[in-house]
């Protein structure tokens, strides 16, 4: 197998200065795996034209080498041809590859795109804009942007900028009056929190944020309804706790398309945790099955798409 290798150098887990130590290492993973790989390393303003180049170079797969803001990138550019996607997940926190049971060891996962499988996934899309996770509205795009803000400032992780960001954001509590469409549902509301998921994010006592399949073509939004900061915390310790079922504050809808309408206002999103600016308004769409990912091959009857903590009946982390 011929593999084209790009590094995001801004990804959580690689170390700028160590960059020839990890071009060995993920070189020695390939090559113990079965495969020959050329490797670029890149900063994250060049991601997208150094995967052209890649691809341009046919190779058996593209592989990607950073967290999930950088997964999307790559969606962008493979989705809906015929050369798969590798993963080397060297995020924070690397959602995607868990979901779709991809180790997150090195060396395993280097394995697994050799050895593994072709499997097809559906991709989502917020007017042009690619994400393999989920995209969300009002306090999380607020809260990443003071979380990074801390980061730059400070110098601190994001582990520890989390907490005190979050903090920092329901003190402001940002809040916008939205209209919200799918498939039939259509609904005006002042809300601090909107959340568009890759197909069905499950939420309850084993977690918040794993999905059991990336392969069912839709889209599912969550739309809370609570209209102070008190209620907001509360329904998230109820979803945690009873599941989202159980919260008459959250709105669930399922549909290949939704629209989020503000006027012509523009609105701070999240996608795939990295923030930008949209004007109104967002649409969203399913490209159903359109992204190739070589994973590992099954060794039991997990379904597609099924999550390492679900093949091993393990709580599921939280999600970021």
């Amino acid at each position: 197998m011929d593999a084209q290798v790009v590094v995001n150098q801004g990804a959580g887990s690689v170390d700028g200065a160590e960059v020839e130590a990890q071009r060995v290492e993920i070189a020695e993973a390939f090559a113990s795996a079965g495969a020959t790989c050329e490797i670029a390393f890149v900063a994250g303003e060049q991601l997208e034209a150094a995967l052209r180049t890649a691809l341009r170079a046919r190779p058996d797969v593209v592989v990607v080498a950073g967290g999930d803001g950088t997964l999307g990138t790559a969606a962008a550019v493979l989705a809906d041809g015929d050369v798969p996607l590798g993963v080397l997940p060297l995020g924070t926190f690397n959602h995607f590859a868990k979901d779709m049971g991809i180790p997150l060891d090195l060396g395993e996962a280097a394995a697994a795109i050799v050895g593994g499988r072709v499997e097809h996934v559906d991709v989502g899309e917020v007017n042009g804009r690619c994400f393999v996770n989920n995209s969300s509205l009002g306090v999380y795009p607020v809260m990443v942007g003071l979380r990074d803000d801390l980061r730059e400032r400070r110098g601190w992780g994001k582990v520890r900028a989390v907490p005190v960001a979050m903090w920092r954001v329901l003190r402001r509590f940002p809040a916008r009056r939205l209209t919200i469409s799918a498939d039939g549902y259509r609904s005006t509301l002042r809300t601090p929190f909107v959340f568009v998921g890759n197909n069905r994010y499950d939420v309850g006592p084993r977690g918040v944020g794993q999905r059991s399949s990336i392969t069912g073509g839709e889209l599912c939004v969550y739309i809370a309804r609570s209209a102070s900061r008190l209620r907001l915390v509360g329904l998230a310790l109820r979803a945690v706790v009873q599941g989202s079922d159980a919260v008459r504050d959250l709105d669930e809808h399922a549909a290949p398309e939704i629209t989020v309408e503000a006027g012509s206002h523009r609105l701070r999103v999240a996608v795939d945790g990295e923030v930008t600016t949209m004007r109104a308004p967002l649409r969203y769409r399913v490209r159903a099955g359109a992204l190739a990912v070589r994973v590992p091959e099954r060794t039991d009857d997990v379904p597609t798409g099924a999550s390492t903590a679900d093949a091993a009946g393990a709580d599921a982390e939280p999600r970021d």
